[in-house]
């Protein structure tokens, strides 16, 4: 046939072009309902036109076949990491992401564990075509230049006419939804409107937009200051030292879990009986995940919307817990067992007014023994830490100590050389079970570190704050093995409720304060509520969250794992599809679904105006001096 048309010396431009949109066509199976092949070409041809037409161009024919299996090799990598993303995010990834590819390596393991088998597809035309490539001895063929530009500039020109015509209906089309936006707009398109946005906003702010104050989120977050002294637990735990653990994605319901009589938590269960808990704080982390944590503790503000808080922003002096507590005599120390470059840190702490930060450099001298995952075990990092702590107290110097904890990180495995809990034999290898084990030894170090710091005599001295950074597992992750041991153990089938709610917990060394705080909050509301309980005053400091033993009436919102727009009040959860209309609303206590939320769009719009506040803010603050 192509013999027959005058095309065979392209023949590698149509098998090309067949192999790279069949690919898009079982990735986008894999990733959306109902796709359709036809509208997979409709979305994606275009672009492959013109690509490919670009290569015909080119005169060798052995360079043609390098640069056609090349672009190839690129399309299926690309295509991999999106659905790897999406299993372990619930997101489809940007180009913008790719920025952290040097994280891989870190993180190797739980890569590794995403591939699912049926995603090598995607790479198993190029061993056929290595393949073909030895054993096939082909003459070149000799090509009419003008014959091919009589065919590849009418096929470029409507590549060109396609990619425009799917850009340019869709650019002003809002989609809060990521999965959503990549299905209908192709997901070439997707990331080509992702990228303008985020160039878009990284424009200069006008002075309007500069002028940003307290008085101004106050307003649009309805709240109404209470006077200094009816402030409840306001300055109870004045002028203690704090210990901040950020727990490796760690999710509330696995607090008071039992399997079998065995608790997974029994430490943190046991502390609830003389701490300020909220069991209904959810994550608000972005692209940054557990750096982005750390900074909504430390600051009280939205992370990036599309880029890693730590990465866009580290060059900047930020507000912080940090630098209040410098003006009240304390220093600030951060622990973490990884290479402080890692998500830019050796930036962030210095943005964040960290006086020192202890990383791999600190910890490298651990054991075999004592390597969980991606670094040394949380046991090994609470005892180096501890004598630097007794030291500090030792000198009457009033500290601030944040760990960052690494050993329950996907793919949760705890060597065996750890005494863990025993699960049934139902739960054996799912990734729910390794993660329960994983939970439980977190809770084990934890106990380890505060009876040495009742053993040194810190402890009364310590306010003790523990959250968890983000979710472990990802529904789009888990089998169905692993939806049914999971779901069996708590009692209900597990929604994004529970993936995104994670543990809150407040301990006051010497005051047995045992209260179950049910406000609906953030992470972007830790730092106000630790702020008051130590008399910290944030009156005249530029927050977005508020302090939830004194504010019950809450409004904060979710990007980048829910669709922009994505918010939770006092009443309910709300996730936006392309906008407010088409969403699904959750009573946030009860879990069912909201059939008329109407009443809430003003919510919607206020939530969308806070997170733009909080993103003008942050390009408003100055550079530091580095």
């Amino acid at each position: 046939m192509f013999k027959k048309f005058g095309l065979e010396t392209h023949t590698q431009f149509f098998v090309f072009l067949a192999l790279v949109l069949l690919k898009f066509f079982v990735v986008r199976t894999l990733l959306f309902e109902g796709t359709g092949f036809f509208y997979t070409i409709f979305v994606e041809i275009g672009y492959l036109f013109f690509i490919f037409g670009l290569v015909e161009l080119f005169p060798l024919y052995r360079l043609k076949k390098l640069l056609y299996v090349t672009i190839n090799l690129v399309f299926s990598i690309l295509l991999l990491a999106i659905l790897i993303y999406h299993d372990y995010y619930g997101y489809i990834v940007t180009f913008q992401a790719f920025s952290q590819i040097d994280q891989v390596g870190t993180i190797k393991d739980s890569v590794l564990q995403l591939i699912d088998p049926i995603y090598l597809v995607l790479f198993a035309d190029l061993i056929l075509l290595t393949v073909l490539a030895l054993v096939r001895k082909k003459a070149q063929l000799i090509e009419n230049r003008e014959r091919t530009l009589k065919f590849i500039l009418p096929v470029m020109i409507v590549g060109i006419a396609l990619l425009a015509f799917n850009i340019f209906t869709q650019k002003d089309t809002v989609i809060a939804d990521t999965v959503l936006a990549a299905e209908k707009q192709g997901i070439l398109t997707y990331e080509i409107l992702s990228a303008k946005t985020v160039a878009a906003s990284a424009t200069a702010l006008t002075d309007a937009e500069q002028e940003i104050t307290p008085d101004l989120v106050h307003e649009l977050k309805e709240i109404v200051h209470l006077p200094k002294e009816d402030l409840k637990l306001n300055g109870i735990a004045k002028d203690k030292n704090i210990i901040v653990i950020q727990a490796e994605a760690f999710q509330d319901f696995t607090l008071n879990l039992e399997i079998d009589g065995q608790e997974v938590t029994p430490f943190l269960n046991e502390l609830l009986k003389e701490s300020l808990y909220f069991p209904n704080v959810y994550q608000q982390i972005g692209q940054g995940n557990t750096s982005d944590a750390e900074f909504l503790f430390n600051t009280s503000l939205y992370p990036a919307p599309w880029t890693a808080t730590s990465e866009t922003f580290g060059d900047r002096e930020i507000p912080s817990f940090p630098r209040l507590l410098k003006e009240q005599g304390y220093k600030s120390l951060t622990f973490h067992a990884n290479d402080v470059t890692f998500w830019n840190r050796d930036e962030m702490y210095p943005a964040l007014g960290f006086d020192q930060f202890y990383d791999i450099n600190f910890f490298g001298n651990f054991g075999h023994e004592d390597v969980i995952g991606m670094g040394p075990s949380d046991e090994y990092v609470y005892n180096m830490a501890l004598p630097e702590l007794k030291e500090l107290h030792e000198q009457n110097q009033k500290f601030y100590a944040q760990f960052v904890t690494l050993s329950s990180h996907h793919p949760f495995i705890i060597p065996g050389n750890h005494d863990v809990i025993k699960l049934p034999e139902k739960f054996d290898g799912t990734l729910v079970g390794s993660y329960l084990k994983a939970i439980n030894y977190t809770d084990q170090a934890l106990e380890q570190l505060v009876n040495a710091l009742k053993k040194e005599g810190m402890w009364e001295d310590t306010i003790l704050v523990f959250y968890g950074d983000h979710f472990g597992l990802q529904p789009s992750g888990l089998s169905e093995l692993d939806f049914e041991v999971l779901e069996a153990a708590i009692g209900h089938e597990y929604t994004q409720l529970d993936q995104f709610n994670i543990p809150f917990i407040v301990t006051v060394g010497g005051q047995n304060i045992s209260e179950e705080n049910v406000a609906i909050g953030g992470q972007i509301d830790m730092m106000p509520t630790v702020a008051n309980l130590l008399d910290l005053s944030l009156e005249n400091q530029v927050i977005f969250g508020q302090d939830l033993v004194n504010y019950y009436d809450n409004l904060f919102g979710m990007r980048y794992y829910m669709p922009n727009g994505a918010f939770f009040n006092k009443d309910i959860a709300f996730r936006p599809e392309e906008g407010f209309t088409d969403g699904e609303a959750l009573d946030i206590y009860l879990r069912d679904p909201i059939e008329d939320f109407s009443r809430y769009e003003e919510d919607y719009n206020r939530v969308l105006k806070l997170m733009q506040l909080s993103d003008q803010y942050m390009k408003s603050l100055p550079q530091r001096e580095l």
